[in-house]
């Protein structure tokens, strides 16, 4: 037997033996949030608010604006786009609320309530009797979560994937989810009542839930396509592939010269016959005596004996 039947084998022995808990519940039916409080008027409002905040509630989306490693995914494991949202195809078995009585429909809603906590058409009503309702419902269908170990049964159902065909297609098997860390999502007070264990008791229950999953195979490379039979044979390149002559560089065009500046017109320097000469006064005599302050009035004086000589000023 080659390790890829064995492999196929196994995977889908521990995929059955994790399936009875589905199966047993498949007696039921799944009736959608609607039915458990997404209504104003319906008991649950306050968790199905919590919901819509909670990743599960989005799940669908990457179905509806799927990429391509979503549909590669889908065409390997042999559905096609337009199946990937109905019900009855598998995609939904995880990623979506199936409503029994839609099955074959497209799904709506994203990870639901029944989706962990089980079809309610059997424990609806009788789990909100009192006293007794709730024991009275775990003998319908209602997954008891308040029990550490079945509630990491059911989280590993959809976060740990081992069927071959599966991962073979290119799904993650989810080895590497941290459960400790996402509960604390899960656990917000407006969802359940109960304080959240503590990591050293999540730990091991989720390591003996995927323990019992058994190891996840490891991923085969799937066939390649065959060529289809009707599809054209492309003729033999014959043609001869010649080196194209390498384009001439074209030369930059060049600027247009600049037309000259013009130089500043400076002013008509007179005649140097029409210079006269100019005759000062004798500069006034200065002593050591001469205080700081008569030598200042003396220049200021000389200053404006020579402005007035120049014809720079008037004399006032």
């Amino acid at each position: 037997m080659s390790k890829h039947a064995f492999l196929k084998i196994f995977g889908s022995v521990i995929t059955l033996t994790f399936l009875p808990a589905k199966n047993l519940a498949q007696q039921y039916q799944t009736l959608g949030p609607a039915s458990c409080g997404l209504g104003q008027t319906n008991c649950h409002t306050r968790e199905n608010g919590w919901w819509t905040t909670d990743a599960h509630h989005n799940s669908l989306d990457r179905f509806y604006e799927p990429d391509e490693e979503c549909l590669q995914i889908a065409k390997l494991y042999g559905i096609t786009p337009a199946d990937m949202l109905k019900g009855n195809k598998g995609c939904m078995r995880c990623h979506g609320t199936v409503i029994s009585e839609k099955a074959a429909r497209e799904s709506e809603f994203g990870v639901s309530c029944e989706s962990c906590h089980g079809p309610g058409s059997g424990y609806k009503d009788p789990h909100s009797e009192k006293p007794g309702g709730y024991e009275k419902a775990l003998k319908l269908g209602l997954v008891e979560l308040k029990n550490l170990d079945k509630r990491a049964v059911a989280c590993v159902y959809c976060h740990y994937i081992t069927e071959p065909k599966l991962i073979s297609a290119g799904h993650s098997t989810g080895e590497k989810f941290n459960y400790v860390t996402k509960m604390k999502t899960i656990a917000n007070p407006n969802h359940w009542k109960h304080p959240l264990e503590p990591a050293e008791q999540l730990r091991p229950a989720f390591a003996k839930a995927l323990k019992a999953r058994g190891p996840a195979p490891v991923a085969t490379a799937p066939p390649a396509p065959k060529p289809s039979p009707t599809a054209p044979t492309p003729p033999p390149l014959t043609a001869t592939i010649t080196e194209a002559p390498s384009p001439s560089p074209t030369p930059r065009p060049r600027p247009a010269p600049r037309p000259p500046t013009p130089r500043p017109v400076l002013p008509a320097t007179p005649p140097a016959e029409d210079v006269q000469p100019l005759t000062l006064d004798p500069f006034p005599t200065v002593s050591d005596s001469t205080s700081l302050q008569e030598l200042i009035l003396i220049l200021k004086k000389r200053l404006e004996y020579l402005y007035q000589k120049t014809g720079g000023i008037d004399q006032p």
